[in-house]
């Protein structure tokens, strides 16, 4: 990264936690571990203390004792329904999709149906993904089962509790051994199990489940009931998830996860060491080498930051209870609290990566959090009524705290500049220049997310709420860089690529990122340098190749349609474009004149302004957001040649309200450029480059650098 210092000390020291070079797992050791002697049960379920709080809650009347009532509401329901145990494992729902409409199936009597074409579909591995559902109510109703016991001693939850347990114990080592591709026995992976087709699914379901439930119902259970779970499910369990080493991965976060809860049921310090401190495995190394010093998960989702959050707070809260304190990792801290920074104003999280729609909300996660830190931030997002965990932990729901209002920030390790410049229309945008994620990364290097007047506006899709992972729209679409607010380069997706932060700088009504990439796409370089203000987005790009190419400008929208005048006629992108099969009610046109379209939605109209050049061509119409059915408005604009330049505005208007910008423009200055955006008499100049140049004026006004 090269960030002038004198921009630097435009940012403000409330925003400099995101850019300080901090190491944060420096001087932290990995506390010794030493189980209890004798283990007493529950040990890793609750305290004393804990079970004593929600017992009381149970006894009492009022906002507590409901809270304890909902979870006993669950349990009598799974109580009152045949207990039934599948004939074998479950599988994953990415096989639960009608490969031609790539659309989710839906159970019928008769099998599983598609909505769209109503095709039919039976037998494996369809048949699978519903016992995947039984045995995910089974396991539900366990652990809400054998919770019920151990706060109301009725023995009804218990002996439900030790059917379940023990009926799985039956059938583990009998189910056959498959994985997520539908292989079975010496065929299948080493990543797959019996109860479920990945490791990932056993380890989740012996952490959050069936470990949990075992410790609360020990003291019910007779010793050959306790050797036949221990000998048929729990050590077969850890021992399957064990073969399975993954490292750097959230399957091996939930493995350890697995293992430690495991272990310590069985009272095997073993296993719970190597869930803590085995090298290039245990929770500690991933601390140190899967989560940035700012506290993201290395995959840059957040949909995958919570998920493996899930697992984090779950080896944390059953090591606490054996003693061992992993809350005081700084990297651990900052994974609550750097989601803080990202609120956007409709209070959902940038759904960048393998994300559906992610919130920072008062979960059992934050409950954990907060009772670990007592950090306000977090409180601020805690609910203000008793719930379960609220209850477990003592929490005092009465105490509240304010959410502060967040401010413009830049993470250079995950890589994500945070723009907010207040206003009326409360604008917010987020540009992605960081590390390539993996598996779960998108190919959307210097790409964007825009939001307004309290909404979504520019869209990344995230993926399919269905997780069509196998499907050709999860390549060709949801990772693919046209499903993105990015440039494609000849009709293609990037490379698995990093970009660096150019600059970035803040003021009172404004805040500038740029950021630059070379290694998205072999022999083009490109810099993004973008501008919020209290009405409107500017967007600049400057693209360099090696040779003449097709660049695509793609923008998308959340609303109910788009009009452009100058795209008029039918027009479609070339077939050999990625992604062009899931652009529909395509319009065209080209221009040499500046191009102006209009985006309609409910609450917002939404104007893109783009310059003038000789040869612009103009695309819009509609793409993917959560499934095929779910439309997205866009616009694409197209410029050939060896270089090439966008100026494009998106101003954030009222329903019906006409644009107040009337023209934007650029020019090369001293080695870098110099943006123009015209509101009627008044003009906002913007100076980007060379390097970690920035100067702006609005109106006439100079806000960076600061006078």
């Amino acid at each position: 990264m090269n960030v002038d210092a004198r921009l630097l000390g435009l940012i403000g020291a409330p925003l400099l936690a995101g850019l300080a070079a901090c190491a944060a797992g420096e001087g932290w050791t990995l506390p010794e571990l030493k189980l209890p002697e004798p283990l007493a049960h529950p040990c890793v379920a609750c305290t004393p203390e804990e079970l004593e709080r929600l017992r009381a809650a149970w006894k009492s009347e009022g906002l507590p004792h409901k809270a304890v009532l909902w979870r006993v509401r669950e349990a009598d329901k799974a109580l009152e329904q045949k207990l039934v145990f599948p004939r074998r494992g479950g599988q994953h729902n990415q096989w639960y999709q009608c490969e031609p409409c790539q659309h989710f199936l839906i159970h019928v009597e008769e099998g599983h149906q598609c909505p769209r074409c109503k095709k039919l579909y039976t037998g494996a591995p369809y048949d699978d993904v519903v016992f995947n559902r039984v045995h995910g109510d089974n396991l539900r109703g366990l652990f809400d089962s054998a919770w019920c016991y151990a706060v109301t001693g009725e023995a009804k939850y218990a002996e439900f509790a030790r059917s379940v347990l023990l009926g799985y114990a039956e059938r583990y080592l009998q189910y056959p051994y498959h994985d997520n591709a539908c292989r079975e026995g010496e065929q299948a992976a080493k990543s797959g199990g019996r109860l479920c087709e990945q490791t990932l699914g056993e380890a989740y379901s012996l952490a959050m489940q069936i470990a949990p439930a075992y410790d609360l119902v020990f003291n019910f259970l007779q010793e050959g009931e306790r050797a036949k779970i221990r000998e048929g499910l729990l050590l077969p369990m850890l021992e399957n998830i064990d073969k399975n080493r993954m490292g750097k991965s959230n399957w091996q976060t939930w493995h350890n996860a697995g293992m430690l809860w495991g272990g310590a049921v069985l009272g095997d310090a073993a296993w719970v060491r190597k869930a803590l401190a085995q090298q290039g495995q245990g929770f500690a190394w991933q601390m140190e080498h899967s989560v940035t010093a700012e506290g993201m998960w290395y995959e840059n989702s957040w949909g995958y930051h919570f998920y493996t959050l899930s697992a984090m707070v779950q080896i944390a809260e059953g090591a606490r209870r054996l003693g061992v304190d992993l809350w005081s990792h700084p990297h651990f801290r900052r994974m609550f609290t750097l989601p803080v920074a990202y609120t956007m104003p409709d209070g959902t999280l940038p759904r960048f990566g393998d994300d559906t729609t992610s919130r920072l909300g008062g979960d059992e996660r934050m409950e954990a959090a907060f009772h670990a830190y007592r950090d306000p931030a977090i409180l601020a997002v805690l609910l203000n009524e008793p719930r379960w965990f609220s209850v477990l932990l003592g929490r005092d729901t009465a105490v509240a705290a304010e959410r502060s209002a967040p401010e413009s920030a830049v993470f250079p390790g995950a890589g994500h500049a945070i723009l907010r410049a207040g206003g009326a229309e409360g604008l917010a945008a987020v540009m992605t220049f960081g590390p390539f994620g993996g598996f779960h990364g998108h190919f959307d290097k210097l790409s964007f997310v825009f939001f307004g007047r309290g909404t979504e506006l520019g869209v990344d899709p995230g993926r399919a709420k269905s997780q069509a992972y196998r499907l050709p729209i999860h390549s060709n679409w949801y990772r693919a860089t046209i499903a993105h607010n990015a440039v494609v380069v000849d009709g293609k997706s990037q490379d698995g690529a990093a970009g660096e932060l150019l600059a970035f700088a803040a003021a009172e009504g404004l805040a500038v990122a740029g950021a630059r990439c070379d290694k998205a796409y072999k022999g083009v370089a490109q810099a993004r340098w973008m501008a919020l203000t209290p009405g409107y987005l500017l967007v600049f790009d400057a693209l360099d190749a090696d040779r003449e190419c097709r660049f695509d400008w793609w923008y998308h929208h959340r609303g109910t349609g788009v009009e452009c005048e100058t795209a008029k006629e039918d027009g479609s992108l070339p077939k050999r474009h990625v992604g062009a099969e899931y652009v529909k009610n395509s319009k065209a046109g080209a221009s040499a004149e500046p191009v102006q379209a209009r985006f309609a939605a409910e609450r917002t109209a939404m104007y893109l302004l783009a310059d003038a050049q000789p040869g612009t061509e103009i695309l819009i119409g509609d793409g993917v957001g959560a499934s095929v059915e779910d439309r997205v408005p866009l616009a694409a604009l197209t410029r050939k040649g060896e270089q090439a330049h966008f100026a494009v505005v998106l101003e954030v208007a009222g329903p019906g309200a006409p644009a107040s910008v009337t023209g934007v423009a650029w020019e090369a200055r001293d080695g870098g450029y110099a943006v123009t955006v015209s509101r009627g008499e008044a003009k906002d100049v913007f100076v980007f480059g060379p390097k970690d140049r920035l100067e702006a004026a609005l109106d006439g006004k100079q806000l960076l650098p600061k006078p």
